[in-house]
């Protein structure tokens, strides 16, 4: 039996479950005049869920274990329209219900990063679907069993969104009913509980102490990084380039800074060996050591190492050698060892210490402005939007009449090379190897992680594409303005 890239140990049952899930409210044979191409999110989902039915359909329509190949290839397909059901009903959901009243979702901070996102909605539904058949993901039986009754409550919850959504669409693709917007917010939570379910049980992910540990460390590190600026140990330029010397040089010196401090200290090796943060735990004797030789060295000694350690620089040709060479290497050594062990938690850490240890540059009065706001932000970043020039010159000269009138554009944007750019086109901020580019799929401009964490379905697309907040911005108006001015 071959087994899908999510673990289910037997995806053949999709096609024949043992436990099928609630059976399709609605078989229409045709998709509504015009649903395919409009660009009404709900027009949208009509479509994508009526073909996901089909797919359905066709599943049940004949025996997976004899036509293998087959089932294989409509299972990959189902997969995708799944997902692009999932991204057009978060579209949907974003509109319609406000903020503040939807799940909150803070547990996210605990999941793995790669999973942290509502593009992991349509692999969750699989893994529901795949659960209430009978399967059991990743060959954890126990976990699976646990799950099934929630995977199958969602299920259900799924077909009647879909079933509301779709009787929506029949009476006006314009309109979100409150009736609607409340099945949507109760879908909301149920949804936040169910990944929440699934991933943690399916996941390894952080706990309350490691999390706590990781603040610890990461006051830690900025600590250090502030009073490593002022002795002159390494300078804002650094800090502002992200310089990848840094990604040690911080470490090694927190190491120190840990064990010069009095007690009490997160590097306290007084104290019980299981309150030391994890990272440090493995090192506790040899860290021992390097506290007793630290005491005995002097000022100008202690002045060589730090400046060693932050330069990467062996202190072999110094007066006293034999000491400051051993510690040199015994604490690059520990730190090295920790980034290897650590280094998803380490890179985070870093990030969040970089972000802390940004010096304060003001270079022109709007910009004191724009840190509160956003409207002044996407004024002087209208180019990422390009409008027409036409609609520039008006959104230049006028304050009160809209800002953003053109239309969303129809095709893709060409890309700007990655060579060209070494900063992000919003924020500033310099690109490092922890700091990356993307592009946002709109403007094709470089933005960093931050700046594209949104997400919409554009004219040229068939899911849930990057876009930076600009955009999105403009993408949001502009769909929410078609959507009342066009006649039902």
């Amino acid at each position: 039996m071959t087994s899908c890239c999510w673990g289910c140990t037997a995806f053949l049952s999709i096609a024949h479950p043992r436990h099928p899930p609630p059976a399709p409210q609605y078989h229409p044979t045709t998709t509504p005049s015009g649903f395919q191409g409009s660009d009404y999110p709900l027009a949208r989902f009509y479509h994508f869920d009526n073909e996901l039915r089909k797919i359905h359909r066709e599943l049940d329509s004949f025996d997976g274990r004899k036509e293998q190949e087959r089932c294989q290839k409509l299972i990959e397909k189902l997969r995708r329209y799944q997902s692009h059901v999932m991204n057009i009903l978060w579209t949907i959901v974003r509109i319609s219900v406000p903020e503040e009243t939807r799940a909150c979702r803070q547990y996210r901070e605990k999941f793995p990063e790669e999973l942290s996102g509502d593009h992991m909605s349509g692999p969750l539904w699989f893994g529901a679907e795949c659960l209430a058949a009978g399967s059991s993901v990743l060959n954890r039986e126990d976990q699976s069993d646990e799950l099934r009754p929630r995977a199958r409550h969602i299920n259900k919850v799924m077909e009647t969104v879909r079933a509301k959504l779709r009787k929506q669409c029949l009476r006006d693709v314009t309109v979100y009913p409150s009736d609607l917007v409340d099945t949507l917010r109760w879908f909301d939570y149920n949804w936040a509980e169910f990944e929440y379910s699934y991933v943690s049980r399916m996941c390894t992910i952080i706990t309350p102490e490691q999390l706590f540990n990781q603040h610890l460390v990461t006051v830690l590190f900025s600590e250090t990084t502030a009073t490593a600026i002022k002795e002159n140990l390494i300078t804002e330029d650094q800090m502002t380039a992200y310089d990848p010397q840094l990604m040690l040089a911080i470490p090694r010196l927190s190491i120190l800074r840990g064990l010069l401090q009095d007690n009490g200290g997160i590097l306290d090796l007084s104290q019980d060996v299981s309150r030391i943060p994890e990272y440090f735990r493995p090192h506790v004797p040899v860290l021992l050591d390097v506290k007793k030789l630290l005491e005995e060295l002097s000022k100008s000694n202690l002045r060589t190492l730090k400046v060693c350690l932050a330069s990467s620089i062996d202190p072999s040709d110094d007066s006293d050698p034999s000491v400051l060479h051993c510690l040199y290497l015994t604490i690059s050594g520990i730190a090295d060892q920790m980034i290897s062990n650590h280094a998803k938690d380490l890179r985070q850490m870093l990030q969040s210490t970089f972000k802390m240890n940004q010096p304060q540059v003001i270079t022109s009065p709007e910009l004191i402005s724009s840190s509160s706001k956003r409207d002044d932000l996407g004024i002087t970043s209208m180019d990422c939007i390009e409008p027409s020039s036409s609609s520039r010159a008006g959104d230049q000269c006028s304050d009160t009449e809209p800002r953003i009138r053109s239309q969303l554009r129809e095709d893709a944007p060409p890309w700007v090379p990655d060579c060209e750019v070494s900063r992000c086109t919003l924020c500033n901020d310099n690109f490092t190897l922890i700091k990356r580019k993307h592009h946002c799929r709109y403007c094709g401009k470089i933005f960093c992680y931050n700046c594209t964490s949104n997400s919409g379905i554009l004219p040229f697309t068939k899911s849930a594409v990057r876009m930076c907040d600009v955009c999105y911005e403009y993408y949001t108006t502009i769909t929410q303005q078609e959507n009342s001015s066009r006649p039902s």
